[in-house]
Formats: structure tokens, C-alpha cells, sequence
């Protein structure tokens, strides 16, 4: 149940590490195409760390929220945070599609 009051919480700034479940997404967009293309990297991992990724996937779109609806249905996250960082990601890559402008993922 939800309190009768508004809570404030002041958040503290990220350090911008999340923690990777299965793999890794690569983020990137295409003004030529016209379109948002997403790869999906395995991660192979090394003593607990992600070493690098296997290509297993390739997702290609003009929306966000195509392209997440279309992510979840392989199941490739399995944690919130990161799932969250991915929707941030495509949504700002939605945004410079649109506008033209380059994208860099990672880049706030």
C-alpha cells in the first residue's frame, strides 16, 4: 500500500556500472537506413568478469519500443537495471534518429 504522503528521495549521481546478466547490447544508429540496429553479445567470461561476447543476435528497427518488445521475448535479461539501461539506450537512439544527430552509446 502506497503512503498517503509524497516521499522525496534524493538520489545519489550513478557511477555508470551496472551489473551484465546473460550478455551485452551494442547500440547503434544508422541514418542511412533509417533505422536503430541492436547486437546482442553472449558474454564469455574469465575468472568472474566479462572477457568479451559471442555474436548471437541482431536486432534492427526504427523504435524503441519495438525494439526492447522484440529483446524481451528472447529472454537475453534477466535483471532490472539492466533492462532499464537498455531502455534508456534505445530511447535516446529513437531521439537521434529523428533529429539526425549522432549517437553514442554510453554518452549522456
Amino acid at each position: 500500500m502506497l503512503p498517503h504522503k509524497n516521499i522525496c528521495v534524493q538520489v545519489p549521481k550513478h557511477n555508470g556500472n551496472i551489473k551484465l546478466d546473460k550478455g551485452f547490447f551494442v547500440v547503434d544508429v544508422d541514418h542511412d537506413k533509417k533505422d536503430i540496429q541492436v547486437q546482442y553479445f553472449e558474454a564469455i567470461r574469465t575468472d568472474r568478469k566479462i572477457k568479451s561476447g559471442k555474436l548471437r543476435m541482431v536486432f534492427r528497427g526504427e523504435s524503441g519500443r519495438d525494439l526492447y518488445r522484440a529483446i524481451l521475448l528472447h529472454d537475453f535479461i534477466a535483471q532490472l537495471d539492466h533492462a532499464a539501461y537498455l531502455g534508456y539506450e534505445l530511447a535516446r537512439a529513437e531521439h537521434c534518429l529523428k533529429k539526425g544527430t549522432k549517437f553514442v552509446q554510453d554518452k549522456q
